[in-house]
């Protein structure tokens, strides 16, 4: 078999010796391939090369020219120090107690707020769950004197709520009412066990029943985590979760909890006063490492095929994309020279490796004592190392902290969502209510109830004989109306040392509307009195105004009606009920509050069931179409 030399333009054959002009061609030869002509495979299995040269170029590209006498690891030994998270501190003010942890896990523990007062529905399907259980008598007593009574809606209410209009009508006295059982039962326990049955079961009370009640209670209280109505963790004023944990004389902070889920990256390390907590030892004699696997690590071999899946060469990269580029060729280059040892260690501590105890022997038995990476140049840089406080002066440094958080944490239906906006041409910065929680506790559309609370005026203007005193084409309007959905957030001074730096605080306002009272109109219009009777009933959210007789208008303000803008929306609005925002937590990108139940399993294996808040960006700015002092053509 004759050898080619491929070129751009030319081809000789060895064997003829002679020259033979090629045709030309745009493409040429882009890699070299075998073609056995034998019967046997053996000649393309091998892959000869025709040019030696190329392959040696090309080992030296991939560095393997640079290799070092040096074993591969097959033995560790080293030991762990840890200090146990001892105490954990709601908020973000230092006055604050700390309180001794009890195994709750960091998530539910931060974010759990009241369920069962917030949530009839839960409320009735936790009666159902007693009702299955009972005997007919005791079903019967406990419908009698436990009764889940929901409020009646209005058309309008129904028209917005649909589920909670299927809720009221399925739920309203068929089931019991869980918390108020819940609260008759409570004062009959010692020691978590019931000593009796309240006094409106007496009827039918005996040790069945009291059983009963036991194992509903039981199960009633692990069902659902609840924290204080007034959770010290939530700031109001940025609308994100602050705390701190402590281990000893360290304190871990974490301000600015947000997402939903926590990590070591979320604490900044300080000092707290007491004594240094006690250190455990975790001695690890004998470990194996195992070369460190990635979803589309490169192959070890060069002509081995690699995962389709990723492919490097398409990896696109900038000038300044220097980040991309370096982590590119990193592991192009060394994704290979990682080695992975496992060692489990218990949640919810600080863990150091021994100085000048951590011991590899590699496959020629030679022990080596590996040491951590000194900063060249003076660069601080590590990795999973903890942000830490000046004042701690390097005690923190090459230690790795395991929060016990919780992993794979299901999220529910979103119960609440609230937009932060800015509105540039308003100049104003907006709260809009996305959903919130209907009367069924579900999640209620607040764009389709905004529409339910908006009437359109309808300016009439009589007939008139003369020419020119015809309807006007124009008519002024003082302001444009808003979706009742919409709450201004208004810009206030914060303090009152007005020689200080200005500092702006956004304030939670209400929208003022007004309406023609009904006795001014020329003739009575059904819809519109409906319309005002069923603004009047919604006394949670809209507040009438005290308007003179004489003004002939009807004036309201529409108030958020959810949990994140509202201390208690069940109550009419209080004007103790404040809400001062600050400014740079209303970016112009805007910010995204959310209210939901999640679950979870701890690494015990236990159940953790709650409602948590989250804040992430939001969508940008948006329009209210909000304008003063405007004129409109008139609609015909």
């Amino acid at each position: 078999m004759g050898t080619y030399i491929l070129d751009k333009a030319f081809a000789v054959n060895t064997d003829k010796f002679t020259l033979e002009q090629k045709q030309p061609s745009i493409t040429g030869a882009t890699r070299l391939e075998t073609q056995p002509t034998a019967i046997s495979m053996k000649t393309g299995l091998q892959a000869p090369l025709a040019d030696p040269l190329w392959l040696l170029a090309r080992q030296w590209q991939f560095n393997e020219f640079q290799g070092e006498d040096a074993g591969t690891p097959l033995n560790l030994r080293f030991a762990v120090h840890g200090t146990r998270i001892d105490a954990f501190r709601a908020g973000s003010d230092a006055q604050q107690p700390w309180q001794a942890l009890d195994g709750v896990p960091l998530e539910p523990r931060v974010e759990a707020e009241p369920v069962w007062t917030t949530h009839p529905r839960l409320r009735g399907e936790a009666g159902l769950h007693l009702l299955r259980m009972s005997a007919p008598a005791l079903r019967t007593a406990l419908l009698q004197n436990y009764p889940l009574i929901l409020p009646t809606l209005t058309d309008a209410e129904a028209a917005a709520d649909q589920a909670g209009l299927l809720w009221s009508q399925l739920f309203d006295r068929r089931t019991v009412d869980a918390s108020t059982l819940r609260a008759d039962l409570q004062p009959l326990r010692v020691d978590g066990a019931l000593t009796g049955v309240p006094a409106a079961l007496a009827g039918v009370a005996d040790a069945a029943t009291q059983a009963l009640l036991q194992t509903w209670l039981d199960w009633y209280d692990a069902l659902v985590y609840e924290g204080a109505a007034d959770n010290p963790a939530w700031q109001r004023e940025r609308m994100e979760y602050a705390f701190a944990l402590k281990s000893g004389n360290v304190a871990l902070d974490a301000d600015e909890y947000t997402d939903g889920h926590l990590d070591w990256d979320d604490f900044i390390a300080t000092t707290a006063p007491g004594d240094a907590a006690p250190t455990h030892t975790f001695s690890v004699a004998q470990r194996i490492p195992t070369p460190v696997r990635y979803p589309g690590m490169p192959a070890e071999r060069y002509w081995e095929f690699e995962d389709g899946k990723v492919n490097f060469a398409g990896a696109e990269a900038g000038a300044t994309d220097l980040a991309r580029m370096c982590v590119t060729e990193f592991a192009l280059s060394f994704g290979n020279d990682w080695f992975m040892a496992p060692v489990r260690l218990p949640v919810g501590a600080l863990y150091r490796l021994e100085n000048n105890a951590f011991e590899v022997v590699d496959s020629f038995g030679i022990p080596a004592t590996v040491k951590p990476i000194q900063p060249l140049n003076q660069t601080q840089w590590e990795m999973y190392a903890l942000r830490a406080d000046p004042d701690l002066q390097g005690r923190l440094q090459h230690t790795l902290f395991l929060p016990d958080s919780l992993d794979g944490v299901q999220e529910g239906a979103v119960l609440e969502h609230t937009l932060l906006v800015r509105d540039e041409m308003a100049n104003l910065a907006w709260a809009i209510e996305k959903t919130v929680q209907g009367v069924s506790g579900e999640p209620l559309d607040r764009d389709m109830e905004a529409k339910a609370l908006a009437f359109s005026q309808q300016i009439s203007f009589p007939a008139q004989a003369d020419a020119q005193l015809a309807a006007p084409q124009l008519i002024y309007r003082l302001a444009t109306p808003v979706p009742a959905n919409w709450t201004p957030l208004l810009p206030v001074r914060k303090g009152l040392d007005f020689a200080a730096p200005l500092d702006i605080q956004l304030a939670r306002a209400g929208m003022k509307r007004f309406y023609p009272d009904p006795a001014t109109l020329a003739a009575d219009d059904p819809d519109y009195d409906k319309f005002l009777a069923n603004l009047d009933a919604q006394t949670d959210f809209i507040t009438p105004l005290a308007i003179a007789e004489d003004a002939h208008i009807k004036a309201y303000t529409f108030y958020p009606r959810g949990w994140l803008l509202r201390r208690d929306p069940n109550q009419p609005m209080d004007i103790n009920d404040t809400l001062l925002l600050e400014e740079e937590e209303v970016p112009r990108i805007g910010a995204s509050l959310k209210r939901k139940f999640q679950y979870a399993r701890s690494s015990d294996g236990r159940s953790w069931l709650w409602i948590g808040r989250s804040k992430l960006v939001g969508r940008g700015e948006a329009a209210s179409g909000l304008r003063f002092d405007v004129t409109e053509k008139r609609k015909p």
